[in-house]
């Protein structure tokens, strides 16, 4: 049993990239004493602890449906483990809530596991790959953090709901992304600005990049998640030739060094 989770009364496992749904687990974490946050990133985690009462998944929309990360996570969790607990999924999307929830709780199922609770939060939407970002950060994360607080109040209070089965047609949008989106780094490029600081390396959850020469290289198991581009400092990492006039992103609340130290610390 991992020391990580000996003390602990509550678990969030979270994926996110630029912050929104760190910010999330975050709030969660705050609201319940004796929580503990683990990025899914890392990988499958060791047994819980018995003390462990709630586990929740905090993960952003992935076109349509779960990030693949989250998908080889959730295949890989002991069943056994996880009997008897609170169960919850949160997540965050910028456009449709779609498939994602009700995809996620699919999987659980068929790990003979019901989630007791689930909710979609709309956040600001920062996929630059596709598209320019609206300018209204203020706005739209006041609006997101007002509309999280009754989410973060059922959770803390155990509430249930019911959450319906998943829909074919966002199953084959998700999985055609899923499966381009390994390759996708190969479109990346540094320009000379890039003064490898390592940010990139350090914040990307799935450990898909390295310092090579002092720039950052690929290994392409990317999962477009984005970072890298959104909190480069010197705006150094762009996609083909889409992105080097859109803005940037990452939540108000969660600078790289929020990011970096939730992922090394697991609190």
């Amino acid at each position: 049993m991992s020391d990580m989770f000996s003390q602990a009364r509550n678990v969030v496992f979270y994926f996110s990239g630029t912050g929104n749904s760190l910010k999330v687990a975050k709030e969660i974490a705050a609201a319940m004493p004796g929580t503990v946050l683990f990025s899914i990133g890392s990988g499958v985690p060791p047994a819980l602890g018995v003390g462990v009462e709630s586990v929740g998944f905090v993960f952003p929309n992935y076109f349509m449906g779960v990030p693949a990360a989250v998908q080889r996570f959730a295949e890989g969790l002991d069943a056994g483990d996880l009997q008897g607990k609170y169960l919850y999924a949160v997540t965050t999307h910028g456009g449709s809530a779609a498939n994602c929830l009700r995809g996620f709780a699919a999987r659980m199922k068929a790990k003979g596991l019901e989630l007791d609770y689930g909710a979609s939060l709309k956040m600001f939407s920062n996929y630059v790959l596709l598209y320019d970002m609206k300018e209204d950060v203020d706005g739209i994360t006041a609006k997101s953090n007002a509309d999280m607080r009754p989410i973060i109040d059922d959770i803390a209070a155990r509430h249930k709901n019911k959450i319906g089965g998943p829909l074919g047609l966002y199953n084959i949008i998700t999985n055609n992304f899923v499966k381009s989106a390994p390759d996708k780094d190969k479109g990346y490029h540094i320009s000379d600005s890039c003064t490898g600081c390592g940010i990139c390396e350090k914040l990307c959850p799935v450990n898909n990049i390295r310092i090579e020469n002092g720039k950052p290289a690929y290994s392409h198991r990317c999962e477009v998640c984005v970072a890298c581009i959104q909190y480069c400092p010197e705006r150094a990492i762009d996609y083909k030739n889409l992105t080097q006039k859109r803005g940037r992103y990452h939540h108000p609340d969660i600078s790289a060094a929020d990011f970096i130290k939730a992922r090394g610390s697991g609190l």
